[in-house]
């Protein structure tokens, strides 16, 4: 008998009576299996080591799982206890120098790495150098703790070849062993590319200095592919050896690298690398950089500058910003922006009058963060006179800057300016900031500016206007002006009538007008305004009023009706359309009757298409039709593909058609 193999006897007899002693094992769960003639599981206090074991001597993936759930609880459960963990180990060694299946094997040295010591290394080296079990040993090594567990591998790394090679060479490298860089070093000229590619990363991650040496050699000494391998596994040694406190040494790969004709991508990563090795000289190299060449280094150069540049430092950076290129100086700016207003806005401001529009244009996008007071008036002047992406990003910076400052800009140019679109920019910018003390000024443009000027302050009152200013509104409405001014206004007293919390508050506000006003092109205006509003307690009024000899009343109420935004005025707009004598009106309610049908997307399909039917009969004109068709298949049932399908010979045939195939797409659905 061999030595090796009385040593394995005697370690399982040990194991065994070591077991005993503890009181560890219960009745065999493989036995109770046998018996029974069916594969046992663990059962609650039958998972002995000793019966998990048995069961994974034969184990295949897939099959009675549940036993490598047992072994995993068991070693964590024990793993802490310095006698249990010994046993463990103990008991695992034995079972992977039998002839247990490789799947057991491999399960045991997963929780080896738990429990393992040097005992284990022997056991495992010879693992190492059979094709079967490398893995799963090298596996289990990683975590054994000692030189042994080195020795091992490196001795395997002589031995072995193919997959497990590489494997071998991953595990050096997590242990991050530095015995391992002269081996390593040589197969970094290996003819095995693949090879001399995990060399590489694991000398990378293994660090130190002589790692770095060994990859610098291969930075001089190599081409290609391998080259740029090589830079990276330096980037990743000097990351280390920052992270070792070594920045002297960090520096030095860094240079390497920048010193090398590699990628730009490489040589910025290294930049970058060697800014955050620098320390407290880190702003010189960074300096450095933007006053000088190469140009393919400002791009991470000034994505830096926010970790190395406080408030009280930018000023440098600021005075190179013109001298940068364009494509840079936008970069910059966007950069420049998250600083305090106090240290970079005068360099933004200078950069906003760039001859570059990209340059101009990213500039007064920043000034909408850095800025204050002082630049409304050049954020209102750009806002009047560019257009495109310039004149949204003035826009957008005067009306987001923040601060009462700005507010308060806003308004005293209001009062001064003579332009008018720069009166109209700053007008926008008003409603947008929702500044609530301009509502008053407003309301003074609104009568007498320019005509241009008193709509674009409609607008914006439209936006700032609250339920106290409705009444002051609606006067202003009956004051009269010209269509566009009227309609901004009826839309504006509308949509502040909308803000009066109390139910029916709106509508009764400008009732009470209506009710008392003579003048019938003022009660037009309110007319219009109900019919924007759309409460249905305001029907009482309009209904009436589409009677009314004044044909301007009229008009106005069956325009009201037109624009009702709620179902409640349909059976109105019908008998509009079906007994007006005048055509227009007879479009207007139609056209306003088949979008009422359109409102009710939960109605009943065969009701809607009657609807739909009575629309269809009472159009004259193909506009009113197409509208009929096109809203068909949105009740789609059998009755709507009936309608569609007379119309296929009409003159909206083409619509037919294609709501004839919705139709029936949608029925095919359901």
């Amino acid at each position: 008998m061999t030595k090796a193999k009385t040593v394995s006897i005697k370690r399982s007899k040990i194991v065994w009576a070591f077991f005993a002693l503890l009181g560890l094992f219960v009745r065999p769960v493989a036995a109770v299996g046998a018996a029974s003639g069916t594969r046992a599981f663990p059962q609650e206090g039958e998972t002995t080591l000793a019966s998990i074991l048995a069961e994974l001597a034969s184990f295949d993936h897939g099959k009675d799982d549940a036993w490598l759930y047992a072994l995993r609880a068991y070693v964590r459960a024990n793993k802490d206890d310095g006698t249990k963990r010994a046993a463990c180990e103990e008991a695992f060694l034995s079972f992977l120098e039998s002839g247990a299946a490789l799947p057991g094997k491999a399960a045991v040295c997963r929780e080896l790495r738990l429990v393992g010591t040097e005992k284990a290394v022997p056991v495992l080296a010879k693992m190492l150098a059979a094709a079967g079990t490398s893995d799963m040993a090298r596996y289990a090594l990683e975590r054994i703790p000692g030189d042994g567990a080195d020795a091992a591998l490196l001795k395997a790394l002589s031995v072995v070849s193919g997959g497990p090679r590489l494997g071998i060479i991953s595990s050096l490298a997590g242990r991050k062993c530095a015995r391992a860089v002269d081996p390593l070093e040589k197969m970094l000229y290996a003819a095995d590319k693949t090879e001399a590619a995990a060399a590489v990363e694991a000398l990378g991650r293994i660090g130190g200095g002589e790692a770095a040496r060994a990859l610098s050699g291969a930075l001089a000494r190599t081409s290609g592919e391998t080259r740029e391998w090589a830079a990276s596994g330096l980037l990743t040694c000097a990351e280390g050896l920052l992270a070792r406190n070594d920045p002297a040494g960090a520096t030095a790969a860094y240079d390497r690298i920048l010193a090398s004709k590699l990628s730009v991508t490489m040589r910025r990563a290294a930049m970058k690398g060697k800014v955050t090795a620098a320390g407290p000289a880190a702003p010189r190299i960074v300096l450095g950089i933007l006053s000088g060449k190469p140009s393919e280094m400002l791009q991470p150069a000034i994505a830096m500058i926010p970790g190395t540049f406080d408030a009280s430092g930018i000023a440098p950076v600021c005075m190179l910003l013109g001298k940068l290129p364009e494509d840079s100086q936008v970069q910059l700016i966007g950069v420049l922006a998250s600083y305090p207003k106090e240290a970079v806005l005068p360099a933004l401001m200078k950069a906003a009058d760039s001859s570059n529009a990209a340059v101009r244009t990213e500039a007064l996008r920043a000034i909408g963060k850095a800025g204050d007071g002082s630049c409304v008036d050049l954020l209102a002047r750009r806002s009047a006179r560019s257009s495109g992406p310039e004149q949204a990003a003035a826009r957008e910076s005067l009306w987001r800057a923040g601060g009462e400052a700005v507010d308060a800009a806003v308004l005293n140019g209001l009062e001064r300016t003579a332009d008018d679109d720069v009166r109209n920019e700053l007008i926008r910018a008003a409603g947008e900031r929702r500044i609530d003390r301009s509502k008053k000024l407003l309301m003074d443009l609104a009568r007498s500016a320019t005509p241009t000027v008193r709509v674009q302050a409609l607008r914006a009152l439209k936006r700032l206007a609250g339920p106290e200013d409705l009444r002051p509104l609606l006067l202003l409405m009956l004051e009269g002006g010209d269509e566009s001014e009227m309609e901004e206004l009826q839309g504006a007293a509308a949509a502040v009538a909308r803000t009066i919390s109390r139910p029916g508050g709106g509508a009764d506000a400008v009732g009470s007008l209506f009710s008392s006003e003579t003048d019938s092109k003022k009660k037009a205006s309110l007319l219009r305004v109900l019919g924007k509003l759309g409460e249905d307690r305001s029907l009482r009024l309009v209904r009436p009023a589409l009677a009314d000899p004044d044909p301007v009343v009229a008009d106005a109420a069956v325009r009201a009706i037109a624009e009702w935004p709620t179902i409640t005025a349909r059976d109105d707009a019908l008998r509009v359309a079906g007994q007006s004598p005048n055509l227009v009106h007879r479009v207007l309610a139609l056209q306003a009757f088949v979008r009422m049908i359109g409102l009710e997307r939960y109605r009943s399909p065969d009701g809607a298409v009657a609807s739909l039917k009575q629309a269809l009969g009472l159009a004259s004109r193909p506009e009113e039709k197409r509208l009929v068709v096109g809203a068909l298949p949105a009740f789609a049932c059998p009755a709507a593909l009936e309608l569609a399908e007379s119309l296929l010979g009409s003159e909206v045939q083409e619509e037919a058609r294609a709501a004839v195939g919705q139709i029936k797409e949608r029925l095919k659905r359901d």
